[in-house]
């Protein structure tokens, strides 16, 4: 066996082949320079082709380099055995070497074979240009898109920011004699003797106001939903006092049109949290006040209930709390569950669409997406709607609770000493409702129209309280408020920022320079007088004969055999108006039978009185008795 492995290795026998060149020196070195040379540029493309590899990782065609770096080594290794076999003639090893060589070569052939068809699918080089002009025309092409988006983007930020800035001012002008309406049909209701119709003129003034501010209002939101302007400011408040606070509202229409309110409230609920105490009371309302204009008899249901509740990292425990709004009304179509969520859009009787804005659920919606959740429906048409949303809150232990005034009359004075007010404000018509409201109740009403003659006035009279504009000439109310808290004499008194800017950031930016409390315009009567006695710890005296609607003459009943009443068409549009709250409409109509025929007057003021007094189940049976 050794003899065996040492057979290819044995020369004897053979002669060296430079016995075949004569040892012609010249014939020599001519062999052996051109193999080495050969064999040097054989190695050196292997070398290439595996530095070309490791740098090159995403060529398909890696292992035929192998192969073919494979080949190389061995064609230059063979040449440099001819040089070898010049002196040594071991021409065993020298045929063992070209066979490997050939094997080498065989299997890089199948090898190319196979990959050929995908090598022949690579693109050419003119192919290779042509895709590259083309990939430079659409980024040509993209970079011009991109850049017509971004004027595009800023055109429409522009536009938004101006349709935004356009909604403020306007919204500012709308709300300035508003101010003035709103606020002198409070004060003549608080201070004139008036008439039945001119009490009820006054009411249909600042119902119509009010309704006005509302609508201004809704489309400021719905501007502020699609700027993305719309943020949520929680602060901690009391739970029962919030939710009675709303239901009560809601609880006064159910008994005007005759329709049972249910409240259900789970015993586990937190007494008090941590949210948008104003956009939550927005949203509770809304959907409160939807059930109850579509219920026309059963009931309305409100529900609030702990689904779940987990621990923080501050230790305090979140609550995942579900609302739920159910009614026995109309109900609602599937088509209709579609779109009631946007702007716009309202179901139901054409009558009952003019009642809103079509913006309520819409902006409700948008609300309780930003506090994680989602206002959802469920409903058949005929039988009644429910509808629900899901939020966390976190539990609040700090909540402050807040005074509840209870309504004892008309305000006439107060007790103790006389108080100076200054309110500074550039518009006379708003500080004239300030001054009407204030000074019939005992206050000394100082008045400044810009910030410079306000702090003029301050250092005069030393007001007990300072109710400032923001927006004024010479010296706005930021700066006006900044120089009181700068100087030592004014650093502790009251200081009332008003506006009818929309922007929260102004409010913001009033309580930050130093306004202790922020009051927006058209200014409430009832928030003012709130503020004032609360700054100024005051005890209010009420009038002993508080105004009160007249009472219903129980003498109508009794002279129903006398009443001459009007046809029964009528009788029945005075019901249906009566089933669906519209008092307004009501005495619109008793107003134009009245000037039909006198002999319907009596009956004409006993519907009066009725709807006047707001007692819709006895006006129903009043009108019913007639029908029937």
């Amino acid at each position: 066996m050794p003899t065996f492995f040492n057979y290819p290795f044995q020369s004897n026998g053979f002669i060296p082949h430079g016995h075949c060149y004569l040892w012609q020196t010249g014939l020599v070195w001519l062999h052996i320079i051109s193999d080495a040379t050969i064999a040097l540029a054989y190695y050196s493309i292997p070398f290439l082709l595996i530095y070309f590899i490791s740098k090159r990782k995403d060529v398909p065609f890696n292992g035929v380099f192998l192969l073919f770096g494979a080949f190389i080594i061995a064609c230059g290794t063979g040449h440099l055995m001819d040089i070898w076999t010049l002196w040594h003639p071991n021409y065993w090893v020298a045929g063992g070497l070209k066979a490997i060589t050939a094997i080498i070569s065989i299997y890089t052939a199948f090898a190319l074979f196979y990959l050929m068809p995908q090598a022949l699918t690579l693109p050419s080089p003119a192919q290779l240009e042509a895709i590259n002009k083309v990939l430079s025309t659409e980024i040509v092409e993209r970079k011009r898109i991109e850049k017509e988006l971004r004027l595009a983007e800023e055109v429409a930020q522009n536009s938004s920011q101006a349709k935004s800035e356009f909604l403020a001012n306007m919204s500012h002008e709308l709300r300035t004699p508003l101010n003035g309406i709103l606020g002198y049909t409070q004060i003549l209701q608080r201070t004139e003797s008036l008439s039945e119709k001119g009490r009820k003129g006054l009411g249909v003034i600042y119902q119509c106001g009010s309704h006005l501010l509302t609508l201004i209002n809704d489309v400021l939101d719905l501007s502020k939903i699609e700027a993305r302007k719309l943020e949520l400011y929680p602060v901690d408040f009391y739970l029962p006092a919030f939710i009675d606070s709303v239901t009560e509202i809601c609880r006064i229409r159910a008994e005007q049109k005759v329709i049972a309110f249910q409240i259900e409230l789970d015993p586990n609920l937190p007494t008090g949290i941590h949210a948008d105490e104003k956009r939550l009371r927005q949203v509770l309302i809304n959907l409160l006040s939807n059930a109850m204009k579509f219920t026309h008899q059963g009931s309305v249901t409100f529900k609030a209930q702990v689904i779940g509740q987990e621990s923080n990292t501050n230790g305090k425990i979140n609550y995942k709390i579900r609302f739920e709004v159910v009614d026995t009304g109309t109900g609602i179509t599937p088509e209709q569950a579609e779109k009631i969520f946007q702007p716009f859009e309202q179901v139901g009787s054409q009558k009952r669409q003019s009642e809103g804005t079509g913006l309520g659920l819409a902006i409700s919606q948008k609300i309780v997406l930003l506090m994680g959740g989602q206002i959802q429906v469920q409903s058949e048409f005929g039988k009644g709607s429910t509808f629900w949303f899901e939020a966390k809150f976190s539990e609040s232990k700090d909540w402050a609770k807040v005074s509840r005034v209870v309504e004892q009359g008309t305000i006439i004075g107060y007790q103790g000493k006389r108080r100076t007010i200054l309110i500074a404000d550039d518009k006379w018509e708003n500080r004239s409702v300030i001054v009407n409201l204030l000074e019939p109740i005992g206050f000394t009403v100082v008045e400044a129209s810009n910030g410079q003659e306000a702090w003029v006035q301050s250092l005069a009279h030393e007001p007990d309280m300072i109710i400032t504009d923001l927006v004024m000439p010479i010296l706005d109310g930021f700066e006006l408020i900044n120089r009181l808290r700068q100087a030592g004499a004014f650093k502790e008194i009251p200081i009332v920022a008003s506006s009818a800017s929309v922007f929260a950031i102004d409010q913001h930016k009033s309580i930050d320079v130093g306004a202790d409390a922020f009051l927006p315009k058209p200014i409430e009567a009832e928030n003012l007088l709130e503020m004032l006695r609360q700054f100024l710890q005051l005890e209010w005296i009420f009038d002993a004969k508080v105004e009160a609607i007249k009472k219903i003459s129980t003498d109508g009943f009794n002279q129903q055999n006398e009443m001459i009443y009007p046809s029964k068409e009528v009788l029945q549009e005075l019901l249906e108006l009566s089933q669906d709250g519209d008092i307004q409409n009501i005495l619109e109509l008793a107003e134009q039978i009245s000037a039909s025929d006198e002999k319907l007057n009596l009956f004409s003021q006993q519907l009066t009185q009725l709807a006047s007094n707001f007692q819709l189940k006895r006006l129903e049976t009043f009108i019913e008795q007639y029908i029937n």
